[in-house]
């Protein structure tokens, strides 16, 4: 599956509908506040996937990320190279 971007979300199209992360940037901080994937999808890694890919997006534009989604807040734990990130 493919990791899609717009203005503030990125998302996969999978078989049972959109999984996604959306975003706001305020300044040199990108906000991350809320993940979702379909229930049936889960335990598959897809939020995982939109996690790296938004923290890859944050890191070429040299922003720290406010992890204010529980999923993504959890990822930085689960995750201590990216906690260098965050603000």
């Amino acid at each position: 599956m493919k990791i899609l971007h717009s203005d503030g979300r990125f998302y996969m199209k999978t078989e049972h509908g959109e999984a996604e992360l959306l975003y706001e940037i305020d300044g040199n901080v990108m906000s991350m506040y809320h993940t979702f994937v379909p229930d049936a999808e889960r335990g598959n890694g897809i939020a995982e996937k939109l996690a790296y890919a938004a923290f890859e997006f944050a890191k070429k534009r040299n922003l720290k990320v406010s992890p204010d989604c529980t999923y993504v807040a959890h990822f930085v734990e689960e995750h201590e190279e990216m906690r260098k990130f965050v603000r």
